[in-house]
């Protein structure tokens, strides 16, 4: 035997024996004949290759594909079918009494099975949504330095910079990326200035894009711009994974963030989609503004909540047969969700031939500082036209005794605001008040859905931004709506990378929000469900996203050349596959090849001699 075999393979055991205890192994039909040593010089695919996140199919792996890919014996005999192996994680899953353990659990399944996790999250999505999106992933957020354990995206510091290009390309798979999702983490949720715990968000949001819309995680790229934060809590925590610093600020931050999005088109290419996450009101609007002739972005704080929140109230239209024109709407919060629900209401409205004062006279807006008034001082340009001629007054419970609004939306991240008096002003008012309660984590809901339907006597159409159990009431069951992010955001990436649009334009979120009010039936519209079950985001996700797809070919956004009756085939061939393939090369047949020509005059003596 070489040297070469002996390093390889090593000396067998049937090398060493004796002829003897050979010849009576060979005489005895009740012991196993030992093989003979195989003569394959045998090319491993790396073990590494083989177990990586993308390639791991843990126990589906088949017996063939063990042997052959030479893992066989690095784990049990058992193969598992796809419904033993979601069994066996749902059993894991359900077995930890905390919503955080869960978290955990989820986050250790996906480094290690990225297909098996997505599996178990689309098959899932009830249970797995309020786990790795809100509310819990929030609370994961603020412990996120425990739960770290390893890469996960980007982080570019506030010392990085004239480096930022070089950074995202050290990213692995930086010639896939097609779309990133970045956030500073400046106002995570209703929680405040999370610093580089933020990651937590973008982390979740990107894999929302795989679980609802099957968009490939290979493209996407979560990021998380450490400038330091301003929550001196995390300074101290010895588990922090940020800087611990002061914020940068002014002109020197948004430098910062002028650098990063050039270094993200030039790595990347200019037709990356930058989808901005939790930075705080002020300068999500200003980068908003600023690069909207520049990207292709979006902040899914201002516009995805701006589609979701239209498309409820466009549900309570189709409610209550009343047009929102003629609905007094009442915002209790001035950031970011709320400026963006009332800009894209406005242009609903302005849609339908009225003038931006008339479409403006009946939405009221209500902050810490009272009723939005014209005789403020320093109101932001895009409120100006909601602030009212009328007497100041500080007191939520009096404005709603003033205007009655027939709907009320709270994004204050103030647990309670919504009292008893509010809630029943409302419901002696109008038959069916509307009640949006949208500040997450569930603990900063404006009120719970409980309380919304005892406090109107069940005439109440109530939804939060996080999903609130069913409450009986004088013998019924109602089920609050949850006006959840996921029924936009996904569908609006999907359609953008589908076509390869330039821009995001306002209109596309005006029709996300018109598809989102018609999805529920009619039937469970007049049971006051004005949005689509959680369960059923995928669905959501592929209807709207098809319908602006279509729409951003047919109004010259798109650089894709897909026509739109194109557009289902497309995405369809093109969404990422749940299930497993083959690990193995595809074989097939060849017919005999003719001899090369110095050689078949030899084969041909070589005939004759026999």
């Amino acid at each position: 035997m070489s040297l070469f075999r002996l390093l390889n393979f090593g000396i067998t055991r049937g090398a060493s024996m004796s002829k003897t205890h050979q010849s009576n192994c060979e005489c005895s039909p009740n012991l196993i004949k030992i093989r003979p040593f195989s003569s394959h010089d045998t090319i491993r695919v790396p073990i590494e290759v083989v177990f990586s996140d993308k390639c791991n199919k843990a126990l589906a792996f088949t017996l063939e594909e063990r042997q052959r890919l030479c893992i066989h014996g690095l784990m049990p005999a058992c193969v598992r079918t796809y419904d033993e192996q979601m069994l066996a994680i749902e059993s894991n899953f359900h077995s930890f009494e905390s919503n955080v353990s869960r978290y955990r659990y989820l986050r250790a399944l996906r480094q290690g099975y990225e297909r098996l996790y997505f599996q178990f999250v689309s098959k899932n999505v009830n249970a797995v949504l309020p786990i790795i999106y809100t509310p819990t992933v929030g609370l994961a957020c603020t412990v996120y330095g425990m739960l770290y354990r390893g890469m996960t995206g980007i982080h570019i510091t506030k010392h990085d910079r004239g480096h930022m290009q070089q950074i995202l390309s050290n990213w692995p798979m930086r010639k896939s990326v097609k779309a990133i999702c970045v956030t500073d983490g400046q106002r995570i949720l209703g929680l405040g200035d999370l610093g580089a715990n933020g990651m937590g968000i973008a982390v979740g949001k990107m894999e929302l894009y795989t679980a609802l819309a099957g968009i490939p995680p290979s493209m996407l790229l979560p990021i998380c711009l450490d400038v330091g934060t301003n929550n001196k809590a995390l300074h101290e925590d010895p588990l922090y994974i940020g800087l611990r610093d002061e914020r940068l600020k002014g002109d020197e931050y948004v430098c910062f963030v002028d650098e990063f999005m050039e270094a993200v088109v030039s790595t990347f290419g200019d037709q990356t989609l930058i989808h901005f996450e939790d930075f705080a009101t002020p300068n999500a609007f200003m980068f908003l503004n600023r690069y909207q002739n520049c990207y292709c972005h979006f902040n899914d704080d201002i516009q995805g909540t701006a589609a979701v929140g239209l498309g409820g109230l466009l549900g309570i239209q189709r409610i209550t047969k009343k047009p929102l024109e003629e609905h007094v709407i009442l915002f209790a919060g001035a950031g970011s969700a709320a400026m963006g629900i009332a800009y894209l209401l406005k242009m609903e409205l302005m849609s339908r031939g009225l003038s931006e004062a008339d479409a403006a006279k009946n939405i009221y807006f209500y902050d810490q500082d009272g009723v939005l008034t014209t005789t403020r001082k320093s109101i932001p340009d895009i409120l100006c036209v909601f602030a009212k001629n009328m007497k100041e007054t500080k007191s939520l419970e009096t404005l709603v005794e003033q205007v009655k609004p027939s709907i009320i939306m709270g994004a204050t991240s103030a647990p309670g605001l919504f009292s008893e008096k509010i809630i029943r002003t409302m419901a002696a008012s109008h038959e069916r008040p509307g009640i949006f309660a949208f500040s997450n984590p569930t603990i900063k809901s404006e009120c719970t859905a409980e309380q919304a339907y005892k406090f109107s006597d069940g005439k109440a159409i109530f939804s939060a931004g996080s999903p609130f159990p069913p409450v009986e009431f004088n013998g019924k069951r109602l089920t609050p709506g949850q006006a959840n992010n996921c029924f936009a955001f996904p569908a609006l990436v999907l359609a953008t990378m589908t076509v390869l649009a330039t821009r995001m334009p306002d209109e596309i979120f005006l029709l996300a929000a018109h598809e989102l009010a018609e999805f529920p039936t009619n039937e469970e519209i007049q049971s006051g469900r004005i949005y689509p079950l959680v369960k059923q985001a995928n669905e959501v996700a592929y209807k709207i996203g098809v319908k602006v797809a279509k729409f951003l070919i047919e109004n010259g956004y798109a650089k894709r050349t897909l026509e739109p009756e194109d557009v289902e085939e497309y995405i369809e061939k093109n969404s990422y596959k749940l299930t497993y393939g083959s690990s193995l090369a595809e074989t097939w047949a060849y017919p005999k090849m003719k001899p090369h020509p110095s050689t078949a005059g030899h084969e041909n003596k070589d005939q004759k001699k026999k």
